[in-house]
């Protein structure tokens, strides 16, 4: 955790993404100055102990695990597993999704299929899959994530998406997110409204002594409304919401360089969520 501290620091010094991370914090906390540049401070912090944590995949990062992380909760993953229609993680880029997956595929002998993207270069991209392999974690990624994700349904597997990312039209609706309405990917609510499969959030966090926790809380309840779009639409929002609770808990640990708000982000205009995925 020092090495990590030093290497954000330098990340800080080095103003990487700062513009982005202040413009993230502006919109999460709007009236608050003092905690926006306590955070600005704590997010790259954070940053430096997640890329060190995140290398640890190459080798150790199961040794980890075992050692420094706990899981709760695996009782709700259970009661959505024993419907047997395989089981969607809802889940943020606060803590470290890495190892949250990991700590699943081992604590909790799931069947685990992490929904994410090739990375670059490729030598790494190698690294990675073959330190996921040795957890008993597998990926996927475009072009072949939706014949992957219902495969392994089929199953009867977990699949774990991060949802906190900018999507914009046609694979994304417009919902709140600090108050700002910004394009979603619409793919976990289809994918609940067609197969039925359980969506059940997951967070993890760090705790100051370094060790980690992986919360599982219980499945989220259909939404269920007048036109299929609207459906996909509300179930979104509200996927959105339960992620922003999480990002507002522990906010030292979120990814705030991400860029998350991109796009139109106009307030809402009436019946556009009944237009769906045609918003343009």
């Amino acid at each position: 955790m020092m090495l990590g501290s030093a290497l954000g620091f330098v990340l800080r010094k080095a103003g990487l993404r700062s513009s982005v991370v202040r413009e993230n914090l502006q919109i999460a906390f709007p009236n608050d100055p003092d905690r926006r540049e306590q955070l600005y401070l704590e997010a790259y912090r954070h940053l430096g102990n997640l890329i060190l944590e995140i290398l640890g995949i190459f080798g150790p990062m199961r040794r980890f695990v075992l050692k420094y992380s706990e899981l709760r909760g695996w009782e709700n993953w259970k009661a959505a597993h024993d419907q047997g229609k395989g089981v969607i993680f809802l889940a943020s880029h606060v803590g470290n999704w890495e190892l949250m997956a990991v700590t699943g595929a081992v604590f909790g002998q799931m069947d685990s299929l992490m929904v994410t993207k090739h990375l670059k270069p490729e030598w790494f991209h190698q690294g990675i899959e073959a330190g996921r392999a040795l957890c008993q974690l597998r990926a996927t990624y475009e072009p072949r994530t939706m014949r992957d994700i219902l495969a392994h349904f089929k199953r009867g597997g977990t699949v774990g998406f991060v949802l906190d990312q900018y999507a914009g039209p046609p694979i994304g609706v417009r919902v709140p997110v600090f108050g700002v309405p910004v394009g979603t990917s619409t793919a976990i609510a289809m994918l609940a409204r067609r197969s039925g499969v359980p969506v059940v959030p997951v967070v993890n966090y760090r705790q100051k002594n370094g060790r980690y926790v992986v919360e599982i809380r219980p499945a989220l309840k259909w939404e269920q409304a007048e036109t299929p779009e609207l459906s996909i639409a509300i179930n979104t929002a509200h996927y959105a919401k339960v992620l922003e609770k999480d990002i507002y808990d522990h906010p030292d640990q979120w990814l705030w360089t991400h860029r998350r708000f991109k796009g139109d982000l106009s307030p809402l205009r009436e019946g556009e969520w009944i237009d769906g995925r045609a918003r343009r």
